[in-house]
Protein backbone atom coordinates (compact mmCIF):
# COMPACT_ATOMS: atom_id res chain seq x y z
CA UNK A 1 0.00 0.00 0.00
CA UNK A 2 3.01 2.47 1.03
CA UNK A 3 4.74 1.73 -2.05
CA UNK A 4 1.92 2.30 -4.29
CA UNK A 5 1.01 5.40 -2.93
CA UNK A 6 4.88 7.07 -3.23
CA UNK A 7 4.18 5.56 -6.95
CA UNK A 8 1.16 7.80 -7.07
CA UNK A 9 2.77 10.28 -5.34
CA UNK A 10 5.94 10.54 -7.47
CA UNK A 11 3.44 10.79 -10.85
CA UNK A 12 2.16 13.92 -9.42
CA UNK A 13 5.04 15.13 -9.05
CA UNK A 14 5.98 14.65 -12.80
CA UNK A 15 2.67 15.64 -13.72
CA UNK A 16 3.13 19.21 -12.19
CA UNK A 17 6.77 19.20 -13.27
CA UNK A 18 5.46 18.64 -17.05
CA UNK A 19 3.05 20.98 -16.72
CA UNK A 20 5.46 23.53 -15.15
CA UNK A 21 7.83 23.09 -17.48
CA UNK A 22 5.61 23.34 -20.17
CA UNK A 23 4.07 26.65 -19.46
CA UNK A 24 7.44 27.42 -18.56
CA UNK A 25 8.89 27.02 -22.38
CA UNK A 26 6.26 28.29 -24.21
CA UNK A 27 6.21 32.00 -22.13
CA UNK A 28 3.01 31.58 -20.76
CA UNK A 29 3.96 31.60 -17.60
CA UNK A 30 7.52 33.10 -15.66
CA UNK A 31 7.28 32.23 -12.33
CA UNK A 32 10.64 33.58 -10.65
CA UNK A 33 10.02 33.64 -7.03
CA UNK A 34 7.43 32.58 -4.50
CA UNK A 35 6.85 33.86 -1.09
CA UNK A 36 6.67 37.58 0.01
CA UNK A 37 9.72 39.92 -0.06
CA UNK A 38 11.07 41.22 2.74
CA UNK A 39 14.41 39.10 4.00
CA UNK A 40 17.47 37.51 2.50
CA UNK A 41 15.83 33.69 2.65
CA UNK A 42 12.43 35.28 0.97
CA UNK A 43 12.69 33.60 -2.13
CA UNK A 44 12.20 29.91 -2.31
CA UNK A 45 11.68 29.26 -5.35
CA UNK A 46 13.10 30.07 -8.96
CA UNK A 47 11.84 28.69 -12.33
CA UNK A 48 13.42 29.15 -15.08
CA UNK A 49 14.46 27.01 -18.03
CA UNK A 50 17.43 25.78 -16.43
CA UNK A 51 15.34 24.73 -13.23
CA UNK A 52 12.07 23.57 -15.40
CA UNK A 53 14.22 21.01 -16.97
CA UNK A 54 15.87 19.67 -14.51
CA UNK A 55 12.79 19.39 -12.29
CA UNK A 56 11.05 17.54 -15.34
CA UNK A 57 14.43 14.79 -15.29
CA UNK A 58 14.03 14.41 -11.55
CA UNK A 59 10.62 13.58 -11.33
CA UNK A 60 10.30 11.83 -14.45
CA UNK A 61 13.33 9.38 -13.17
CA UNK A 62 11.69 9.12 -9.63
CA UNK A 63 8.32 8.25 -10.76
CA UNK A 64 9.99 5.32 -13.38
CA UNK A 65 12.14 3.96 -10.22
CA UNK A 66 9.06 4.07 -7.70
CA UNK A 67 6.99 2.59 -10.46
CA UNK A 68 9.96 -0.68 -10.76
CA UNK A 69 10.36 -0.18 -7.12
CA UNK A 70 7.14 -1.78 -6.69
CA UNK A 71 7.94 -4.99 -8.50
CA UNK A 72 11.24 -5.40 -7.30
CA UNK A 73 10.66 -5.23 -3.69
CA UNK A 74 7.19 -6.84 -3.61
CA UNK A 75 6.92 -9.29 -0.10
CA UNK A 76 10.00 -7.33 1.80
CA UNK A 77 8.95 -6.86 5.39
CA UNK A 78 10.78 -3.21 4.67
CA UNK A 79 9.11 -2.57 1.24
CA UNK A 80 7.38 0.37 3.06
CA UNK A 81 10.08 2.09 4.21
CA UNK A 82 11.74 1.91 1.56
CA UNK A 83 8.90 3.64 -0.15
CA UNK A 84 8.47 6.64 2.26
CA UNK A 85 12.43 7.27 1.91
CA UNK A 86 12.16 6.97 -1.90
CA UNK A 87 9.69 9.57 -1.79
CA UNK A 88 10.74 11.55 0.38
CA UNK A 89 14.47 11.67 -1.52
CA UNK A 90 12.62 12.57 -4.78
CA UNK A 91 11.16 15.37 -3.30
CA UNK A 92 14.06 16.84 -1.77
CA UNK A 93 16.16 16.64 -5.34
CA UNK A 94 12.93 17.97 -6.72
CA UNK A 95 13.07 21.19 -4.41
CA UNK A 96 16.93 21.01 -4.93
CA UNK A 97 16.48 21.81 -8.70
CA UNK A 98 13.72 24.73 -7.91
CA UNK A 99 15.59 25.93 -5.44
CA UNK A 100 15.36 30.43 -5.34
CA UNK A 101 17.86 30.69 -2.93
CA UNK A 102 20.98 29.04 -1.34
CA UNK A 103 19.45 28.59 1.91
CA UNK A 104 16.41 26.48 0.48
CA UNK A 105 19.41 24.75 -1.68
CA UNK A 106 21.75 23.35 0.96
CA UNK A 107 18.80 22.12 3.33
CA UNK A 108 17.38 20.27 -0.08
CA UNK A 109 20.99 19.35 -0.71
CA UNK A 110 21.13 17.66 3.10
CA UNK A 111 17.50 15.87 3.05
CA UNK A 112 18.72 14.32 -0.22
CA UNK A 113 21.55 13.28 1.14
CA UNK A 114 19.55 11.58 4.55
CA UNK A 115 17.10 10.18 1.98
CA UNK A 116 19.82 8.32 -0.35
CA UNK A 117 21.82 6.97 2.85
CA UNK A 118 18.78 5.33 4.63
CA UNK A 119 18.33 4.08 0.72
CA UNK A 120 21.72 3.01 0.84
CA UNK A 121 21.58 1.43 3.97
CA UNK A 122 18.08 -0.33 3.34
CA UNK A 123 19.56 -3.52 3.47
CA UNK A 124 20.40 -4.50 7.86
CA UNK A 125 22.59 -7.50 6.94
CA UNK A 126 24.97 -6.38 4.73
CA UNK A 127 27.81 -5.10 6.26
CA UNK A 128 29.49 -3.95 2.73
CA UNK A 129 26.54 -1.41 1.72
CA UNK A 130 26.96 0.02 5.32
CA UNK A 131 30.74 1.09 5.10
CA UNK A 132 29.67 2.36 1.56
CA UNK A 133 27.18 4.58 2.92
CA UNK A 134 29.19 5.70 5.24
CA UNK A 135 31.80 6.39 3.20
CA UNK A 136 29.57 8.67 1.03
CA UNK A 137 28.23 10.47 4.00
CA UNK A 138 31.73 11.29 5.15
CA UNK A 139 32.95 12.38 1.71
CA UNK A 140 29.41 14.30 1.31
CA UNK A 141 30.03 16.08 5.01
CA UNK A 142 33.31 17.84 3.75
CA UNK A 143 31.01 18.34 0.81
CA UNK A 144 28.22 20.04 2.62
CA UNK A 145 31.35 22.01 4.81
CA UNK A 146 32.56 23.85 1.32
CA UNK A 147 28.93 24.52 0.35
CA UNK A 148 28.21 26.63 3.64
CA UNK A 149 31.66 28.20 3.49
CA UNK A 150 30.88 29.54 -0.23
CA UNK A 151 27.09 30.94 0.83
CA UNK A 152 28.61 32.28 4.17
CA UNK A 153 31.33 34.54 1.81
CA UNK A 154 28.32 35.35 -0.56
CA UNK A 155 26.48 36.83 1.80
CA UNK A 156 29.61 38.69 2.67
CA UNK A 157 30.05 39.94 -0.65
CA UNK A 158 26.59 40.70 -1.44
CA UNK A 159 24.14 40.54 1.55
CA UNK A 160 21.32 38.47 0.23
CA UNK A 161 21.27 34.75 -0.72
CA UNK A 162 18.39 34.91 -3.33
CA UNK A 163 19.83 34.04 -6.88
CA UNK A 164 17.57 36.68 -8.39
CA UNK A 165 19.41 39.11 -6.47
CA UNK A 166 22.66 37.43 -6.89
CA UNK A 167 22.43 37.29 -10.85
CA UNK A 168 21.45 40.88 -10.59
CA UNK A 169 24.38 41.71 -8.84
CA UNK A 170 26.79 39.76 -11.86
CA UNK A 171 25.41 41.53 -14.38
CA UNK A 172 26.23 44.50 -12.55
CA UNK A 173 29.69 44.13 -11.88
CA UNK A 174 30.17 43.27 -15.64
CA UNK A 175 28.38 45.97 -16.97
CA UNK A 176 30.23 48.41 -14.99
CA UNK A 177 33.65 46.25 -15.47
CA UNK A 178 34.77 46.50 -12.11
CA UNK A 179 37.64 44.34 -10.78
CA UNK A 180 36.00 41.47 -8.87
CA UNK A 181 36.16 41.14 -5.03
CA UNK A 182 38.93 39.31 -3.55
CA UNK A 183 36.30 36.41 -1.82
CA UNK A 184 34.84 35.93 -5.77
CA UNK A 185 37.82 33.21 -6.10
CA UNK A 186 37.75 32.15 -2.29
CA UNK A 187 33.75 31.36 -3.72
CA UNK A 188 34.21 29.69 -6.71
CA UNK A 189 37.06 27.23 -5.37
CA UNK A 190 34.76 26.25 -2.56
CA UNK A 191 32.08 25.90 -4.88
CA UNK A 192 33.67 23.73 -7.21
CA UNK A 193 35.15 21.90 -4.25
CA UNK A 194 31.86 21.25 -3.21
CA UNK A 195 30.53 19.92 -6.05
CA UNK A 196 33.55 17.98 -7.21
CA UNK A 197 33.13 15.87 -3.82
CA UNK A 198 29.27 15.23 -5.02
CA UNK A 199 30.35 14.25 -8.05
CA UNK A 200 32.53 11.39 -7.25
CA UNK A 201 36.04 13.09 -8.13
CA UNK A 202 39.02 11.58 -8.23
CA UNK A 203 40.15 10.58 -5.62
CA UNK A 204 37.26 10.46 -3.84
CA UNK A 205 35.40 8.22 -6.22
CA UNK A 206 36.00 4.90 -4.61
CA UNK A 207 32.81 4.91 -2.76
CA UNK A 208 30.24 4.82 -5.91
CA UNK A 209 31.04 1.27 -6.91
CA UNK A 210 30.82 0.50 -3.41
CA UNK A 211 27.02 1.12 -2.86
CA UNK A 212 26.36 -1.07 -5.38
CA UNK A 213 24.95 -3.30 -2.61
CA UNK A 214 22.36 -1.53 -2.00
CA UNK A 215 18.52 -2.43 -4.36
CA UNK A 216 19.04 -2.31 -7.64
CA UNK A 217 16.40 1.03 -8.14
CA UNK A 218 18.84 2.95 -5.37
CA UNK A 219 21.68 2.38 -7.90
CA UNK A 220 19.45 3.56 -10.42
CA UNK A 221 18.70 6.78 -8.19
CA UNK A 222 22.05 7.29 -7.06
CA UNK A 223 23.61 7.33 -10.84
CA UNK A 224 20.83 8.96 -12.56
CA UNK A 225 20.18 11.50 -9.82
CA UNK A 226 21.59 12.11 -6.33
CA UNK A 227 25.57 11.95 -8.38
CA UNK A 228 24.50 14.94 -10.28
CA UNK A 229 23.19 17.59 -7.89
CA UNK A 230 27.21 18.46 -7.92
CA UNK A 231 26.71 19.42 -11.80
CA UNK A 232 23.35 21.07 -11.10
CA UNK A 233 24.66 23.28 -8.69
CA UNK A 234 27.86 24.92 -10.96
CA UNK A 235 25.29 24.98 -13.31
CA UNK A 236 22.60 26.53 -11.48
CA UNK A 237 25.15 29.13 -10.08
CA UNK A 238 27.70 29.63 -13.07
CA UNK A 239 27.50 33.37 -13.03
CA UNK A 240 29.06 33.11 -9.98
CA UNK A 241 32.17 30.98 -11.30
CA UNK A 242 32.91 33.88 -13.58
CA UNK A 243 35.65 35.46 -11.78
CA UNK A 244 37.19 32.04 -10.34
CA UNK A 245 39.12 31.36 -13.50
CA UNK A 246 41.88 29.66 -12.03
CA UNK A 247 39.12 27.17 -10.30
CA UNK A 248 37.88 26.34 -13.43
CA UNK A 249 40.83 25.63 -15.03
CA UNK A 250 41.86 22.79 -11.83
CA UNK A 251 38.00 21.43 -12.66
CA UNK A 252 38.85 21.16 -16.22
CA UNK A 253 41.87 19.31 -15.54
CA UNK A 254 40.40 17.01 -12.75
CA UNK A 255 37.69 16.36 -14.49
CA UNK A 256 39.34 15.44 -17.59
CA UNK A 257 41.74 12.84 -15.43
CA UNK A 258 38.56 11.31 -13.76
CA UNK A 259 37.11 10.85 -16.90
CA UNK A 260 40.03 8.76 -18.99
CA UNK A 261 40.91 6.91 -15.29
CA UNK A 262 37.57 5.52 -14.65
CA UNK A 263 36.98 4.63 -18.66
CA UNK A 264 40.69 2.96 -18.38
CA UNK A 265 39.09 1.24 -15.09
CA UNK A 266 35.33 0.56 -16.52
CA UNK A 267 36.58 -1.58 -19.65
CA UNK A 268 38.22 -4.05 -17.33
CA UNK A 269 35.30 -5.16 -15.41
CA UNK A 270 33.38 -7.92 -15.17
CA UNK A 271 30.40 -7.53 -13.72
CA UNK A 272 27.68 -5.16 -15.44
CA UNK A 273 26.60 -3.22 -12.12
CA UNK A 274 30.94 -2.46 -11.50
CA UNK A 275 31.23 -1.27 -15.45
CA UNK A 276 27.84 0.73 -14.93
CA UNK A 277 29.15 2.47 -12.08
CA UNK A 278 32.96 3.02 -13.19
CA UNK A 279 31.05 4.65 -16.06
CA UNK A 280 29.29 6.92 -13.93
CA UNK A 281 32.39 8.27 -12.31
CA UNK A 282 33.80 8.70 -16.18
CA UNK A 283 30.16 10.54 -17.16
CA UNK A 284 30.42 12.74 -14.27
CA UNK A 285 34.83 13.82 -14.91
CA UNK A 286 33.50 14.62 -18.32
CA UNK A 287 30.84 16.87 -16.98
CA UNK A 288 32.68 18.34 -14.35
CA UNK A 289 35.18 18.96 -17.66
CA UNK A 290 32.67 20.83 -19.54
CA UNK A 291 31.82 23.07 -16.70
CA UNK A 292 35.35 23.81 -16.10
CA UNK A 293 35.59 25.00 -19.41
CA UNK A 294 32.78 26.98 -19.33
CA UNK A 295 30.25 25.17 -21.26
CA UNK A 296 27.30 25.01 -18.75
CA UNK A 297 24.56 24.56 -21.43
CA UNK A 298 26.20 21.24 -23.18
CA UNK A 299 27.12 20.35 -19.31
CA UNK A 300 23.28 20.90 -18.50
CA UNK A 301 22.53 18.43 -22.09
CA UNK A 302 24.96 15.68 -20.39
CA UNK A 303 23.15 15.77 -17.45
CA UNK A 304 19.77 14.98 -19.15
CA UNK A 305 21.33 12.34 -21.57
CA UNK A 306 23.18 10.58 -18.80
CA UNK A 307 20.77 10.57 -16.73
CA UNK A 308 18.15 8.87 -18.83
CA UNK A 309 20.39 6.35 -20.27
CA UNK A 310 22.04 5.27 -16.54
CA UNK A 311 18.34 4.80 -15.28
CA UNK A 312 17.64 2.65 -17.93
CA UNK A 313 20.46 0.76 -17.73
CA UNK A 314 20.52 0.22 -14.24
CA UNK A 315 16.26 -1.10 -14.30
CA UNK A 316 17.30 -3.19 -17.21
CA UNK A 317 20.68 -4.74 -16.01
CA UNK A 318 18.91 -7.99 -15.04
CA UNK A 319 18.36 -8.91 -18.61
CA UNK A 320 21.58 -8.44 -19.23
CA UNK A 321 22.23 -12.67 -20.06
CA UNK A 322 18.94 -12.19 -21.82
CA UNK A 323 20.78 -9.87 -24.25
CA UNK A 324 24.46 -11.72 -24.21
CA UNK A 325 21.95 -15.22 -25.35
CA UNK A 326 20.54 -12.85 -27.92
CA UNK A 327 23.48 -11.22 -29.21
CA UNK A 328 25.50 -14.71 -29.69
CA UNK A 329 22.34 -16.33 -31.88
CA UNK A 330 22.79 -13.22 -34.27
CA UNK A 331 24.76 -14.08 -37.45
CA UNK A 332 26.45 -11.34 -38.34
CA UNK A 333 25.58 -10.19 -42.55
CA UNK A 334 29.83 -9.38 -42.50
CA UNK A 335 33.32 -11.24 -41.43
CA UNK A 336 35.85 -8.77 -40.76
CA UNK A 337 39.06 -8.45 -41.74
CA UNK A 338 42.52 -7.50 -40.81
CA UNK A 339 42.89 -3.71 -39.40
CA UNK A 340 43.84 -1.62 -42.41
CA UNK A 341 46.01 0.83 -40.08
CA UNK A 342 46.40 4.05 -39.56
CA UNK A 343 45.27 4.91 -43.18
CA UNK A 344 41.40 3.63 -43.00
CA UNK A 345 42.05 5.36 -39.59
CA UNK A 346 42.95 8.65 -40.80
CA UNK A 347 40.07 8.52 -43.79
CA UNK A 348 37.46 8.17 -40.73
CA UNK A 349 38.96 10.88 -38.57
CA UNK A 350 39.13 13.40 -41.36
CA UNK A 351 35.78 12.24 -42.74
CA UNK A 352 34.07 12.61 -39.38
CA UNK A 353 35.49 16.00 -38.60
CA UNK A 354 34.03 17.23 -41.90
CA UNK A 355 31.17 15.71 -41.57
CA UNK A 356 30.45 16.74 -37.91
CA UNK A 357 31.87 20.38 -39.19
CA UNK A 358 29.18 19.98 -41.95
CA UNK A 359 26.40 19.74 -39.89
CA UNK A 360 27.00 22.43 -37.55
CA UNK A 361 27.46 24.85 -40.67
CA UNK A 362 23.76 23.58 -41.53
CA UNK A 363 22.77 24.44 -37.91
CA UNK A 364 24.64 27.86 -37.63
CA UNK A 365 26.93 26.66 -34.70
CA UNK A 366 30.40 28.33 -34.39
CA UNK A 367 32.54 26.59 -32.28
CA UNK A 368 35.18 29.80 -31.24
CA UNK A 369 31.95 31.00 -30.02
CA UNK A 370 31.46 28.67 -27.72
CA UNK A 371 33.30 28.01 -24.36
CA UNK A 372 35.64 25.34 -25.07
CA UNK A 373 34.30 24.20 -28.43
CA UNK A 374 36.90 23.30 -30.43
CA UNK A 375 37.92 20.41 -27.46
CA UNK A 376 33.96 19.30 -27.29
CA UNK A 377 34.56 19.24 -30.97
CA UNK A 378 37.42 17.29 -30.94
CA UNK A 379 36.55 14.83 -28.46
CA UNK A 380 33.34 14.15 -29.78
CA UNK A 381 34.94 13.44 -33.16
CA UNK A 382 37.66 10.92 -31.60
CA UNK A 383 34.20 9.03 -30.40
CA UNK A 384 32.42 8.99 -34.22
CA UNK A 385 35.51 8.15 -35.77
CA UNK A 386 36.11 5.47 -33.62
CA UNK A 387 32.63 4.35 -34.64
CA UNK A 388 33.79 5.01 -38.58
CA UNK A 389 36.52 3.20 -38.43
CA UNK A 390 34.83 0.06 -37.21
CA UNK A 391 32.99 -0.16 -39.88
CA UNK A 392 35.82 0.26 -42.26
CA UNK A 393 37.56 -2.72 -41.24
CA UNK A 394 34.18 -5.07 -42.13
CA UNK A 395 34.47 -7.00 -45.46
CA UNK A 396 31.27 -5.08 -46.39
CA UNK A 397 30.75 -2.75 -48.90
CA UNK A 398 27.48 -1.64 -47.46
CA UNK A 399 28.06 -0.53 -43.83
CA UNK A 400 30.82 1.61 -43.93
CA UNK A 401 28.20 3.65 -45.89
CA UNK A 402 25.96 3.20 -43.35
CA UNK A 403 28.56 4.18 -40.59
CA UNK A 404 28.84 7.23 -42.15
CA UNK A 405 25.41 8.14 -42.49
CA UNK A 406 24.83 6.98 -38.72
CA UNK A 407 27.89 9.63 -37.87
CA UNK A 408 25.82 12.36 -39.28
CA UNK A 409 23.00 11.83 -37.81
CA UNK A 410 24.01 11.17 -34.24
CA UNK A 411 25.92 14.86 -34.94
CA UNK A 412 22.39 16.22 -36.13
CA UNK A 413 20.48 15.30 -33.09
CA UNK A 414 24.07 16.18 -30.60
CA UNK A 415 24.04 19.72 -32.32
CA UNK A 416 20.23 19.92 -32.35
CA UNK A 417 19.81 18.96 -28.91
CA UNK A 418 22.65 21.43 -27.93
CA UNK A 419 21.24 24.28 -29.68
CA UNK A 420 17.46 23.53 -28.11
CA UNK A 421 19.13 23.07 -24.52
CA UNK A 422 21.54 26.47 -25.07
CA UNK A 423 18.29 28.39 -26.16
CA UNK A 424 16.25 27.02 -23.25
CA UNK A 425 19.00 27.14 -20.23
CA UNK A 426 20.45 30.56 -21.54
CA UNK A 427 23.55 30.63 -20.09
CA UNK A 428 26.25 33.36 -20.31
CA UNK A 429 29.43 32.20 -21.16
CA UNK A 430 32.11 32.84 -18.06
CA UNK A 431 35.69 33.13 -18.62
CA UNK A 432 36.25 29.32 -19.08
CA UNK A 433 36.76 30.56 -22.56
CA UNK A 434 38.84 33.90 -22.05
CA UNK A 435 41.67 33.46 -25.05
CA UNK A 436 43.81 36.11 -22.73
CA UNK A 437 44.44 33.41 -20.34
CA UNK A 438 47.89 31.49 -21.22
CA UNK A 439 47.59 29.17 -17.91
CA UNK A 440 44.57 27.98 -19.06
CA UNK A 441 44.81 27.24 -22.39
CA UNK A 442 47.63 25.52 -21.69
CA UNK A 443 45.54 23.53 -19.01
CA UNK A 444 42.72 22.86 -21.49
CA UNK A 445 45.05 21.78 -24.22
CA UNK A 446 46.41 19.33 -21.84
CA UNK A 447 43.36 17.94 -21.04
CA UNK A 448 42.19 17.68 -24.59
CA UNK A 449 45.70 15.26 -24.95
CA UNK A 450 43.98 12.94 -21.90
CA UNK A 451 41.55 12.37 -24.33
CA UNK A 452 43.43 11.99 -27.56
CA UNK A 453 45.70 9.69 -25.17
CA UNK A 454 42.83 7.70 -24.12
CA UNK A 455 41.45 6.92 -27.83
CA UNK A 456 45.14 6.25 -28.76
CA UNK A 457 45.55 3.70 -25.92
CA UNK A 458 42.34 1.87 -27.08
CA UNK A 459 43.85 1.88 -30.67
CA UNK A 460 47.12 0.52 -29.77
CA UNK A 461 45.44 -2.05 -27.63
CA UNK A 462 42.88 -3.74 -30.30
CA UNK A 463 45.79 -3.67 -32.36
CA UNK A 464 48.15 -5.85 -30.33
CA UNK A 465 45.24 -8.12 -29.04
CA UNK A 466 44.39 -8.38 -32.87
CA UNK A 467 47.42 -9.31 -33.66
CA UNK A 468 49.76 -10.76 -30.88
CA UNK A 469 47.82 -11.47 -28.13
CA UNK A 470 48.25 -9.67 -24.68
CA UNK A 471 51.57 -9.47 -23.26
CA UNK A 472 52.44 -10.68 -19.60
CA UNK A 473 52.70 -6.94 -18.87
CA UNK A 474 49.42 -6.10 -20.55
CA UNK A 475 47.67 -9.14 -18.66
CA UNK A 476 49.57 -7.08 -15.26
CA UNK A 477 48.34 -3.83 -16.29
CA UNK A 478 44.59 -5.10 -16.66
CA UNK A 479 44.50 -6.86 -13.26
CA UNK A 480 45.53 -3.21 -11.73
CA UNK A 481 43.36 -1.37 -13.61
CA UNK A 482 40.43 -4.41 -13.05
CA UNK A 483 40.93 -2.75 -9.08
CA UNK A 484 40.88 0.39 -9.28
CA UNK A 485 44.42 1.06 -9.32
CA UNK A 486 44.57 0.13 -5.71
CA UNK A 487 43.26 4.04 -4.88
CA UNK A 488 40.67 2.49 -2.55
CA UNK A 489 42.82 0.44 -0.44
CA UNK A 490 45.31 3.62 -0.33
CA UNK A 491 42.43 5.81 1.52
CA UNK A 492 40.96 2.51 3.36
CA UNK A 493 44.12 2.66 4.85
CA UNK A 494 44.43 6.33 5.46
CA UNK A 495 41.50 6.47 6.68
CA UNK A 496 41.28 3.36 9.01
CA UNK A 497 37.72 2.40 7.38
CA UNK A 498 37.86 -1.80 7.71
Amino acid sequence: MTARLASRLTGLNCLAAVLLASLQLTGKVGIRQVVSEGSTASTLLHIDGTSALMLTLVSVVGWAIARYSIRYLAGEARQGSYSLWLGFTVGAVSLLAVSGNLLTLFIAWSLSSLGIHQLLTHYRDRPAAHRAAWMKAGVSRIGDLAMVAAGILIYREFQTLELVSLFASVREYKATGLPASSLMPAIGALLITGAALKTAQFPFHTWLPETLEAPTPVSALMHAGIVNAGGYVLIRLSPLLAWSQTSLTALACLGAFTACFAALVMLTQTSIKKSLAWSTIAQMGFMMFQCGLGAFSAAMLHIIAHSLYKAYAFLNCGDVLNQKAAVRGVSLPFAARPAAGFGSLAVASVGTVAIYLGVAQVYGLRFSEKPGGFILCLILCLGLARWVWLTLQTSSRLLPFVGIITAAGLSAIYIGAFQTIDAIVGLEATLGSDARNVTAIAAIAASGFVFLFLFETWLWLRSVNDSHGPASWLQAAHVHASNGFYVDAALSRLTRIN
